[in-house]
């Protein structure tokens, strides 16, 4: 019984997520989710998760151990004094790999930037944003980001993970229409180059940038 219930719950999932990317997260009702996911059953999201925002959570959790813990390998793997392209590279390089990991066609880069701004979902991305801007404290101590006030660092990392989940979007949409150019390592290190670039930068209003992250 509990394989077959986990068997259920993954079908839903993986229902949900290719719905939710490919039609629009408020555009899908539970209904279709169930119907796509071929059970007769309608409240069985209420019964696998307990509503429609505990599946949405379930969903964004899919592979996080995985990426976390390549993330604590690569950190593990850097020398003693990494530059801050390294660290960019730590946070980065996971999440790509992952995706690059998944069958195709795939949905998780879709499904995860339309997720990032629904209110459940952005407060606690920021919250982890915010947490992975020290790295253990080794983002204070890069020489290039001495002249980044934290407040405008935490910005730009909002802005570069809304910038990071576009781009995948998009790349992942190519790759399942066939046309994309380059693959998944390229994309990655395009946007950790990028990033880096992104984060020296200079700062010309330390008192006065904006807080939100790129609208959808």
């Amino acid at each position: 019984m509990a394989q077959h219930g986990d068997r259920a719950r993954e079908t839903l999932l993986d229902a949900a997520e290719e719905l939710f990317a490919e039609h629009g997260i408020d555009a899908v009702s539970n209904r279709r989710i169930t119907e796509h996911a071929g059970t007769a059953n309608h409240s069985a999201i209420k019964y696998h998760f307990g509503g429609r925002d505990e599946m949405i959570q379930a969903l964004l959790a899919r592979g996080r151990e995985q990426i976390t813990a390549r993330r604590e390998q690569i950190l593990g793997e850097l020398p003693d004094q990494p530059s801050l392209h390294d660290l960019v590279g730590a946070g980065v390089r996971p999440w790509i790999e992952y995706l690059d990991s998944l069958p195709v066609p795939g949905h998780r880069a879709r499904f995860t930037y339309q997720a990032m701004f629904l209110p459940s979902v952005e407060e606690p991305l920021r919250v982890g944003i915010e947490r992975s801007v020290q790295f253990d404290g080794q983002m204070g101590a890069i020489p290039e980001l001495a002249h980044v006030p934290e407040p405008v660092l935490t910005a730009r990392m909002r802005l570069i993970a809304s910038l990071t989940l576009r781009l995948c979007a998009s790349y992942e949409t190519d790759v399942e229409a066939g046309t994309a150019s380059g693959s998944w390592t390229a994309v990655g290190y395009f946007i950790i180059d990028a990033a880096t670039g992104m984060l020296s930068a200079p700062v010309t209003h330390p008192d006065q940038f904006p807080t939100a992250v790129v609208a959808p």
